[in-house]
């Protein structure tokens, strides 16, 4: 079922799905109104000779001009698709370009302007007008007259939105709402205020004895792990799965992926050679946002750390990067991350998973934006103040331990750093107000 799942996903948010369905319905439109026109052969007289064509030359030479216009705008569309994307590249880093490329109105325009060429050049091949037979699909016409005029402000909304889609702010905002959805998705359950949960993790093969591994057989970065199918598998072959990796991560052939248990004090399981489970996971050349939260925070560190290379040194970016993902640990730390055992209808174990933690999308948000930012009092000072924040959220109080232990990190990246006493002062104060902060 995942399966399908990630197939939907990954066709839906392709480039080329939705232009090619513009493209497939203006096929479906042009034969569907040539019928209606034939059926229903429409005259114009008196006012309507204003707007139909009266013969079929007229006819063709207004769709002959829509069509050449319409190859010519997306030619231009082309052409600016791809400075912006260059633009982009320089700018933000080359992972990003495919956040431009999948945008749903970068899609919409390229499949409308080469949907309408060949609405257009259908029409114009139905037109006839001879001795024999004549037809003017007066109504295909009209049509196509208001297709192109919905294309000129089509054009007039894209070069909007793709001017404004290589503003630093909207493309961060963009990415933090993306992986705020993404959590929702996978997390669902939120930390009730002021219940204290246990922060110790299971050992749940301390008495398993392991009877086979399974290894990946091609090199790549693990999109996703079907947990439903191997829970299956597990509860039909009488074992225990456990997933030695997160989706997300990269594996190099012959690595292993999977490690198979039972119990000590059962007999022992005889699993075929076949039993590979390669149909539950999924391994490609990317990483992608379906299971894996950290690829967006990256994404997100990714702009910041350009930002605040010595080529760019612009710690503004840098700062709006911090306050996008302050808020999306807000959210994480919040978050109630399920136990790593996966159970079956009976109460069995059957599957154990590599959990995810909240240190470590701590450390995956902050890390490497403290580590460029070291030589800058602003971007130091800006960490401990979001780290304040952060704070507040916890109200379990589950992950105060982190956030002290990572604030006086911070703390010592500032004495290290820092040539100023007054910046160190600064950034006293804000670490001062951070532990009076903890309840």
């Amino acid at each position: 079922m995942l399966n399908l799942e990630y197939l939907f996903r990954k066709v839906r948010d392709s480039f080329w799905f939705v232009p090619t369905l513009i493209i497939f319905m203006s096929i479906l439109m042009a034969i569907f109104l040539l019928y209606m026109d034939k059926t229903y052969p429409f005259t114009p007289e008196g006012i309507f000779k204003i707007i139909f064509s009266e013969n079929s030359e007229s006819g063709r030479n207004v769709l002959t001009v829509i069509a050449g216009s319409m190859v010519g705008i997306a030619g231009t569309v082309f052409s600016i698709t791809i400075v912006v994307l260059q633009l982009a590249s320089s700018q933000f880093g080359p992972r990003l370009l495919q956040n431009f490329m999948y945008k749903r109105l970068n899609q919409v325009v390229l499949g409308q302007y080469v949907g309408v060429f060949l609405y257009c050049i259908i029409v114009i091949n139905a037109t006839r007008d001879n001795d024999s037979y004549a037809f003017i699909p007066n109504l295909s016409i009209l049509f196509a007259l208001l297709l192109a005029i919905f294309n000129v402000f089509l054009l007039v909304i894209f070069i909007h939105s793709i001017s404004m889609s290589i503003q630093p702010s909207k493309i961060i905002n963009e990415l933090r709402i993306r992986i705020e959805g993404n959590i929702e998705t996978m997390y669902p359950q939120q930390v009730e205020k002021d219940v204290i949960l246990a922060t110790e993790e299971k050992d749940y093969t301390s008495n398993l004895t392991r009877i086979k591994q399974i290894k990946v057989t091609s090199s790549g970065y693990v999109q996703y792990f079907d947990l439903d199918l191997l829970v299956k598998k597990a509860r039909e072959h009488e074992v225990i799965i456990k997933v030695l990796l997160k989706p997300g991560k990269y594996v190099v052939k012959e690595q292993a992926v999977f490690d198979i248990f039972q119990q000590s004090n059962s007999e022992n399981t005889q699993l075929d050679d076949d039993f590979s489970l390669k149909e539950s996971f999924k391994i490609a050349t990317k990483k992608t946002f379906f299971q894996d939260v950290e690829f967006g925070i990256h994404q997100i560190v990714e702009i910041a750390s350009k930002a605040l290379s010595p080529g760019v040194n612009n710690p503004y970016t840098a700062v709006i990067c911090i306050d996008n993902l302050t808020s999306v640990l807000c959210k994480l730390v919040r978050i109630d991350m399920p136990d790593s055992a996966m159970k079956d209808d009976d109460d069995m174990t059957r599957v154990i998973v590599v959990n995810d933690s909240f240190e470590g999308f701590l450390e995956a948000a902050f890390n490497l934006i403290r580590q460029y930012g070291k030589t800058s009092p602003y971007i130091i000072i800006r960490l401990m103040e979001a780290l304040t924040v952060i704070l507040e959220f916890d109200t379990s109080q589950k992950h105060t331990k982190t956030l002290e232990e990572y604030a006086e990190i911070v703390m010592q990246t500032g004495k290290k750093s820092f040539l100023l006493e007054t910046d160190m002062n600064d950034l006293r104060d804000r670490y001062t107000v951070f532990k009076t902060s903890i309840r």
